[in-house]
Protein backbone atom coordinates (compact mmCIF):
# COMPACT_ATOMS: atom_id res chain seq x y z
CA UNK A 1 0.00 0.00 0.00
CA UNK A 2 2.82 2.47 0.64
CA UNK A 3 4.56 1.38 -2.62
CA UNK A 4 1.37 2.09 -4.01
CA UNK A 5 0.96 5.76 -2.78
CA UNK A 6 5.06 6.15 -3.50
CA UNK A 7 4.49 5.05 -7.74
CA UNK A 8 1.20 7.76 -7.26
CA UNK A 9 2.89 10.83 -5.73
CA UNK A 10 5.57 9.79 -8.38
CA UNK A 11 3.34 9.85 -11.49
CA UNK A 12 1.52 13.04 -10.03
CA UNK A 13 4.93 14.48 -10.03
CA UNK A 14 4.96 13.86 -13.63
CA UNK A 15 1.95 15.40 -14.29
CA UNK A 16 0.58 11.79 -15.09
CA UNK A 17 -2.27 12.29 -13.33
CA UNK A 18 -4.51 9.40 -15.11
CA UNK A 19 -2.76 7.15 -13.86
CA UNK A 20 -1.82 8.68 -10.67
CA UNK A 21 -5.37 8.44 -10.05
CA UNK A 22 -5.75 4.65 -11.16
CA UNK A 23 -3.08 4.10 -8.30
CA UNK A 24 -4.52 5.93 -5.74
CA UNK A 25 -7.62 3.91 -6.43
CA UNK A 26 -6.33 1.08 -5.49
CA UNK A 27 -4.60 2.46 -2.37
CA UNK A 28 -7.98 3.69 -1.25
CA UNK A 29 -9.97 0.46 -1.60
CA UNK A 30 -6.82 -1.57 0.53
CA UNK A 31 -6.80 1.58 3.07
CA UNK A 32 -10.69 0.69 3.38
CA UNK A 33 -9.90 -3.03 3.58
CA UNK A 34 -7.35 -2.85 5.95
CA UNK A 35 -9.55 0.12 7.93
CA UNK A 36 -6.30 2.49 8.25
CA UNK A 37 -7.85 5.63 8.28
CA UNK A 38 -4.66 7.51 8.27
CA UNK A 39 -3.79 6.01 5.35
CA UNK A 40 -7.34 6.34 3.60
CA UNK A 41 -6.67 10.24 4.20
CA UNK A 42 -3.40 10.62 3.17
CA UNK A 43 -5.01 8.85 -0.13
CA UNK A 44 -7.80 11.30 -0.33
CA UNK A 45 -5.36 14.36 0.09
CA UNK A 46 -3.49 13.13 -2.61
CA UNK A 47 -6.93 12.41 -4.94
CA UNK A 48 -7.98 15.86 -4.12
CA UNK A 49 -4.65 17.84 -5.17
CA UNK A 50 -5.16 15.57 -8.20
CA UNK A 51 -8.30 16.74 -9.63
CA UNK A 52 -7.40 20.32 -8.42
CA UNK A 53 -4.46 20.16 -11.04
CA UNK A 54 -6.50 18.73 -13.09
CA UNK A 55 -8.82 22.06 -13.61
CA UNK A 56 -11.31 20.66 -11.11
CA UNK A 57 -11.18 22.16 -7.76
CA UNK A 58 -14.82 21.20 -6.35
CA UNK A 59 -14.49 17.71 -7.20
CA UNK A 60 -10.78 18.21 -5.12
CA UNK A 61 -12.18 20.18 -2.37
CA UNK A 62 -15.13 17.52 -1.78
CA UNK A 63 -12.11 15.38 -1.00
CA UNK A 64 -10.03 17.60 1.04
CA UNK A 65 -12.97 17.46 3.12
CA UNK A 66 -13.61 14.18 3.37
CA UNK A 67 -10.73 13.25 4.49
CA UNK A 68 -11.19 16.29 7.47
CA UNK A 69 -14.98 14.68 8.34
CA UNK A 70 -13.05 11.34 9.06
CA UNK A 71 -11.21 12.85 11.32
CA UNK A 72 -13.71 15.24 12.76
CA UNK A 73 -16.24 12.31 13.30
CA UNK A 74 -13.65 9.97 13.74
CA UNK A 75 -13.21 8.08 17.75
CA UNK A 76 -9.70 6.80 17.86
CA UNK A 77 -7.60 6.69 21.16
CA UNK A 78 -5.10 9.50 21.51
CA UNK A 79 -2.06 7.91 19.62
CA UNK A 80 -4.21 6.89 16.58
CA UNK A 81 -5.68 10.58 16.73
CA UNK A 82 -1.98 12.11 16.92
CA UNK A 83 -0.70 9.66 14.07
CA UNK A 84 -4.42 10.58 11.65
CA UNK A 85 -3.37 14.77 12.34
CA UNK A 86 0.22 14.48 11.68
CA UNK A 87 -1.14 12.71 8.25
CA UNK A 88 -3.73 15.13 7.28
CA UNK A 89 -0.96 18.30 8.36
CA UNK A 90 1.97 16.99 6.60
CA UNK A 91 0.26 15.98 3.30
CA UNK A 92 -1.30 19.45 3.34
CA UNK A 93 1.95 20.99 3.98
CA UNK A 94 3.99 18.51 1.33
CA UNK A 95 1.05 19.14 -1.44
CA UNK A 96 0.83 23.20 -0.68
CA UNK A 97 5.09 22.82 -1.68
CA UNK A 98 4.22 21.36 -4.64
CA UNK A 99 1.79 23.41 -6.08
CA UNK A 100 4.35 26.03 -4.81
CA UNK A 101 6.98 24.40 -6.59
CA UNK A 102 5.09 24.43 -10.05
CA UNK A 103 3.66 28.08 -9.20
CA UNK A 104 0.54 27.37 -8.84
CA UNK A 105 -0.50 29.85 -5.99
CA UNK A 106 -3.71 29.46 -5.89
CA UNK A 107 -3.80 25.49 -5.44
CA UNK A 108 -1.47 26.59 -2.63
CA UNK A 109 -2.78 28.56 -0.57
CA UNK A 110 -5.91 26.26 -0.72
CA UNK A 111 -3.80 23.48 0.71
CA UNK A 112 -2.52 25.51 3.60
CA UNK A 113 -6.06 26.95 4.61
CA UNK A 114 -7.14 23.06 4.46
CA UNK A 115 -4.38 22.67 6.48
CA UNK A 116 -5.24 24.95 9.30
CA UNK A 117 -8.89 23.37 9.69
CA UNK A 118 -7.13 20.49 10.63
CA UNK A 119 -5.82 22.27 13.91
CA UNK A 120 -9.54 23.64 14.07
CA UNK A 121 -10.40 20.53 14.11
CA UNK A 122 -8.42 19.34 17.18
CA UNK A 123 -9.25 22.65 18.81
CA UNK A 124 -12.83 21.00 18.56
CA UNK A 125 -11.62 18.17 19.90
CA UNK A 126 -9.64 19.42 22.75
CA UNK A 127 -9.54 23.06 23.65
CA UNK A 128 -7.06 23.21 25.89
CA UNK A 129 -4.57 22.57 23.06
CA UNK A 130 -1.92 24.92 23.69
CA UNK A 131 -0.33 23.85 20.29
CA UNK A 132 -2.93 24.75 17.80
CA UNK A 133 -2.60 28.53 17.85
CA UNK A 134 1.46 27.83 17.08
CA UNK A 135 0.17 25.69 14.29
CA UNK A 136 -2.38 28.07 13.19
CA UNK A 137 -0.14 31.15 13.11
CA UNK A 138 3.05 28.91 11.76
CA UNK A 139 0.59 28.38 8.65
CA UNK A 140 -0.76 31.81 7.75
CA UNK A 141 2.95 32.64 7.79
CA UNK A 142 3.56 30.52 5.23
CA UNK A 143 0.52 31.74 3.23
CA UNK A 144 1.93 35.44 3.60
CA UNK A 145 5.02 34.07 2.36
CA UNK A 146 3.66 32.45 -0.14
CA UNK A 147 1.59 35.32 -1.59
CA UNK A 148 5.15 37.91 -0.73
CA UNK A 149 7.23 34.86 -3.09
CA UNK A 150 4.62 35.34 -6.01
CA UNK A 151 4.34 39.26 -5.96
CA UNK A 152 3.73 40.37 -9.73
CA UNK A 153 6.48 42.42 -10.97
CA UNK A 154 4.20 44.75 -12.55
CA UNK A 155 0.55 45.42 -11.26
CA UNK A 156 -1.73 48.70 -12.01
CA UNK A 157 -2.29 50.60 -8.95
CA UNK A 158 -5.20 49.20 -7.86
CA UNK A 159 -4.30 45.36 -8.32
CA UNK A 160 -1.17 45.92 -6.54
CA UNK A 161 -3.17 47.61 -3.47
CA UNK A 162 -5.26 45.01 -2.87
CA UNK A 163 -2.42 42.47 -3.13
CA UNK A 164 -1.02 44.44 -0.10
CA UNK A 165 -4.06 44.60 1.65
CA UNK A 166 -4.10 40.78 0.90
CA UNK A 167 -0.85 40.13 2.86
CA UNK A 168 -1.33 42.48 5.45
CA UNK A 169 -4.77 40.77 6.23
CA UNK A 170 -2.99 37.69 6.92
CA UNK A 171 0.11 39.08 8.50
CA UNK A 172 -3.00 40.20 11.33
CA UNK A 173 -4.21 37.37 11.66
CA UNK A 174 -0.75 35.35 12.55
CA UNK A 175 -0.08 38.22 14.60
CA UNK A 176 -3.93 38.37 16.81
CA UNK A 177 -2.72 34.86 17.60
CA UNK A 178 0.90 35.28 18.70
CA UNK A 179 1.50 39.02 19.33
CA UNK A 180 4.41 38.30 21.57
CA UNK A 181 6.19 36.79 18.58
CA UNK A 182 8.56 38.65 17.61
CA UNK A 183 8.80 36.72 13.99
CA UNK A 184 4.84 37.97 13.53
CA UNK A 185 5.82 41.23 14.55
CA UNK A 186 8.24 42.28 12.18
CA UNK A 187 5.74 40.33 9.19
CA UNK A 188 3.41 42.61 10.31
CA UNK A 189 5.12 46.08 10.49
CA UNK A 190 7.01 45.04 7.02
CA UNK A 191 3.01 44.47 5.16
CA UNK A 192 2.04 48.34 6.91
CA UNK A 193 5.32 49.38 5.62
CA UNK A 194 4.73 48.29 2.07
CA UNK A 195 1.12 50.18 2.20
CA UNK A 196 2.71 53.39 3.86
CA UNK A 197 5.59 53.31 0.93
CA UNK A 198 2.15 52.49 -1.60
CA UNK A 199 0.82 55.77 -0.48
CA UNK A 200 3.91 58.06 -0.64
CA UNK A 201 4.44 57.50 -3.89
CA UNK A 202 1.06 58.60 -4.60
CA UNK A 203 1.56 61.81 -2.50
CA UNK A 204 -1.69 60.65 -0.31
CA UNK A 205 0.76 61.59 2.98
CA UNK A 206 -2.61 60.97 5.43
CA UNK A 207 -3.29 57.61 4.42
CA UNK A 208 0.33 56.81 4.57
CA UNK A 209 0.16 58.07 8.25
CA UNK A 210 -2.49 55.64 8.89
CA UNK A 211 -0.62 52.95 7.84
CA UNK A 212 2.56 54.05 9.95
CA UNK A 213 1.06 55.00 12.91
CA UNK A 214 0.13 51.21 12.99
CA UNK A 215 3.55 50.64 12.30
CA UNK A 216 4.62 52.38 15.31
CA UNK A 217 2.07 50.76 17.14
CA UNK A 218 3.35 47.13 16.51
CA UNK A 219 6.85 47.75 17.11
CA UNK A 220 5.90 49.42 20.75
CA UNK A 221 4.68 45.41 21.15
CA UNK A 222 8.94 44.88 21.55
CA UNK A 223 8.89 46.87 24.27
CA UNK A 224 8.55 44.33 27.16
CA UNK A 225 10.74 41.70 24.66
CA UNK A 226 14.21 40.84 25.34
CA UNK A 227 14.95 43.76 22.69
CA UNK A 228 18.69 43.90 21.28
CA UNK A 229 19.82 47.39 19.86
CA UNK A 230 19.10 46.31 16.46
CA UNK A 231 15.11 45.93 17.62
CA UNK A 232 15.43 49.48 19.25
CA UNK A 233 17.35 51.13 16.38
CA UNK A 234 14.08 49.90 13.96
CA UNK A 235 11.48 51.35 16.32
CA UNK A 236 13.39 54.59 16.19
CA UNK A 237 13.11 54.69 12.07
CA UNK A 238 9.18 54.15 12.66
CA UNK A 239 9.25 57.27 14.54
CA UNK A 240 11.61 58.99 12.45
CA UNK A 241 9.70 58.03 8.90
CA UNK A 242 6.23 59.15 10.91
CA UNK A 243 7.56 62.16 11.57
CA UNK A 244 8.44 62.45 8.01
CA UNK A 245 5.10 62.06 7.10
CA UNK A 246 3.34 64.84 9.54
CA UNK A 247 5.76 67.08 8.18
CA UNK A 248 4.69 66.45 4.66
CA UNK A 249 0.99 67.17 6.17
CA UNK A 250 2.70 70.61 7.44
CA UNK A 251 1.68 68.80 11.26
CA UNK A 252 5.39 70.08 12.55
CA UNK A 253 4.81 70.17 15.87
CA UNK A 254 3.42 66.04 15.92
CA UNK A 255 6.79 65.89 13.83
CA UNK A 256 9.13 67.36 16.40
CA UNK A 257 6.97 64.40 18.42
CA UNK A 258 8.27 61.65 16.80
CA UNK A 259 11.89 63.00 15.85
CA UNK A 260 12.10 63.60 19.35
CA UNK A 261 10.86 60.03 20.55
CA UNK A 262 13.02 58.06 17.57
CA UNK A 263 15.94 59.74 19.58
CA UNK A 264 14.77 58.26 23.10
CA UNK A 265 15.47 54.58 21.47
CA UNK A 266 19.04 56.25 20.44
CA UNK A 267 19.38 56.74 24.46
CA UNK A 268 18.47 53.48 25.19
CA UNK A 269 21.30 51.96 23.42
CA UNK A 270 23.81 54.71 24.25
CA UNK A 271 22.77 54.01 28.21
CA UNK A 272 22.72 50.14 27.88
CA UNK A 273 26.43 48.65 28.73
CA UNK A 274 25.42 45.59 27.27
CA UNK A 275 25.99 47.07 23.63
CA UNK A 276 29.69 47.31 22.38
CA UNK A 277 31.63 50.47 22.05
CA UNK A 278 31.49 49.87 18.12
CA UNK A 279 28.21 49.31 17.48
CA UNK A 280 27.67 52.76 19.90
CA UNK A 281 30.05 54.64 18.23
CA UNK A 282 28.74 53.82 14.46
CA UNK A 283 25.04 54.59 15.63
CA UNK A 284 26.37 58.09 16.97
CA UNK A 285 27.93 58.68 13.70
CA UNK A 286 24.41 57.62 11.81
CA UNK A 287 23.03 60.31 14.46
CA UNK A 288 25.16 63.24 12.47
CA UNK A 289 24.06 61.87 9.31
CA UNK A 290 20.61 62.44 10.86
CA UNK A 291 21.38 65.76 12.10
CA UNK A 292 22.71 66.40 8.49
CA UNK A 293 19.21 65.62 6.78
CA UNK A 294 16.85 67.36 9.34
CA UNK A 295 18.87 70.69 9.04
CA UNK A 296 18.28 70.61 5.50
CA UNK A 297 14.89 70.02 5.96
CA UNK A 298 14.89 73.45 8.11
CA UNK A 299 14.09 70.91 11.52
CA UNK A 300 16.65 72.71 13.32
CA UNK A 301 15.27 72.31 16.46
CA UNK A 302 14.92 68.38 15.83
CA UNK A 303 18.65 68.52 14.15
CA UNK A 304 20.12 69.75 17.14
CA UNK A 305 18.48 67.21 19.69
CA UNK A 306 20.07 64.50 17.49
CA UNK A 307 23.61 66.00 16.58
CA UNK A 308 23.71 66.86 20.84
CA UNK A 309 22.90 63.34 21.84
CA UNK A 310 26.34 61.91 19.34
CA UNK A 311 28.39 64.97 20.71
CA UNK A 312 27.31 63.75 24.50
CA UNK A 313 28.42 60.25 23.67
CA UNK A 314 31.46 61.51 21.59
CA UNK A 315 32.49 63.44 25.08
CA UNK A 316 31.91 60.61 27.23
CA UNK A 317 34.95 58.21 25.71
CA UNK A 318 37.62 57.81 27.46
CA UNK A 319 41.20 57.99 25.99
CA UNK A 320 41.69 54.70 28.06
CA UNK A 321 38.77 52.64 25.94
CA UNK A 322 39.50 48.82 25.56
CA UNK A 323 40.58 48.13 21.87
CA UNK A 324 36.63 47.33 20.80
CA UNK A 325 36.61 51.76 21.44
CA UNK A 326 38.95 51.86 17.90
CA UNK A 327 39.48 55.24 16.93
CA UNK A 328 38.22 53.83 12.97
CA UNK A 329 34.65 53.99 14.70
CA UNK A 330 35.45 58.22 16.19
CA UNK A 331 37.02 58.70 12.93
CA UNK A 332 33.91 57.30 10.93
CA UNK A 333 31.72 59.95 12.81
CA UNK A 334 34.60 62.75 12.19
CA UNK A 335 33.90 61.67 8.01
CA UNK A 336 30.21 62.03 8.17
CA UNK A 337 30.76 65.33 10.26
CA UNK A 338 33.13 67.05 8.25
CA UNK A 339 32.34 66.07 4.39
CA UNK A 340 31.75 69.48 3.29
CA UNK A 341 28.56 70.15 4.22
CA UNK A 342 28.81 74.15 4.40
CA UNK A 343 28.93 73.76 0.22
CA UNK A 344 25.56 72.36 0.11
CA UNK A 345 22.97 75.42 1.05
CA UNK A 346 22.79 78.89 0.89
CA UNK A 347 20.09 78.75 3.70
CA UNK A 348 21.90 80.97 6.82
CA UNK A 349 20.10 79.24 9.58
CA UNK A 350 21.51 75.85 8.13
CA UNK A 351 25.27 77.31 8.07
CA UNK A 352 24.39 78.87 11.60
CA UNK A 353 23.49 75.45 13.27
CA UNK A 354 26.42 74.19 11.26
CA UNK A 355 29.12 76.30 12.37
CA UNK A 356 27.75 75.59 16.04
CA UNK A 357 27.88 72.08 15.70
CA UNK A 358 31.50 72.17 14.17
CA UNK A 359 32.38 74.67 17.54
CA UNK A 360 30.92 71.71 19.72
CA UNK A 361 32.64 69.26 18.14
CA UNK A 362 35.63 70.68 18.01
CA UNK A 363 35.68 71.13 21.46
CA UNK A 364 34.76 66.70 22.02
CA UNK A 365 37.77 66.70 20.35
CA UNK A 366 40.47 68.88 22.18
CA UNK A 367 38.93 67.51 25.59
CA UNK A 368 40.50 63.92 23.97
CA UNK A 369 43.13 65.42 23.44
CA UNK A 370 43.31 65.31 19.28
CA UNK A 371 44.34 68.86 18.83
CA UNK A 372 45.15 68.60 15.29
CA UNK A 373 41.61 67.82 14.71
CA UNK A 374 40.08 70.04 16.76
CA UNK A 375 41.39 72.78 15.04
CA UNK A 376 40.18 71.35 11.77
CA UNK A 377 36.68 72.19 12.92
CA UNK A 378 37.81 75.25 14.42
CA UNK A 379 38.72 76.44 11.09
CA UNK A 380 35.56 75.08 9.67
CA UNK A 381 33.59 76.57 11.83
CA UNK A 382 35.09 79.90 11.63
CA UNK A 383 35.07 79.99 7.75
CA UNK A 384 30.95 79.22 7.91
CA UNK A 385 30.92 82.27 10.34
CA UNK A 386 32.70 84.36 8.12
CA UNK A 387 30.41 83.41 5.29
CA UNK A 388 27.54 84.46 6.91
CA UNK A 389 29.13 88.15 7.61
Amino acid sequence: MVRTLSDASSLFGKERYKKALEKLDKAEKLAEKTKRTDILCRVLLQKGAVMNSMGKPDEGQDLYDKALDIYRTSNLNEQESSVLKHTLSNTFSELAKHFKMVDSIENAEKCYLNEIKVYEILLEKDPEDEDSNLEIARVFKAIGDLYEYFKPEKMDPETERQYYEKILDIREKAFELLPDSETYIYDLAHALGKLVDYYIIRQDYKSAIQFQERVVEVMEELIDLLANWKDLKAKSNAYDKLGSLYAEIGEEELAQEQYSKALEYYGMIFDDELWPFSVKATLASELMERGKTLLLLKKYESAKESMDMALDFLEGVDNEEPEDSTEESLDLASVILGEGYEEESEDSGYLAELAEIFREYAKTLSDLNRNEEAEEFTAKSEKILRKLA
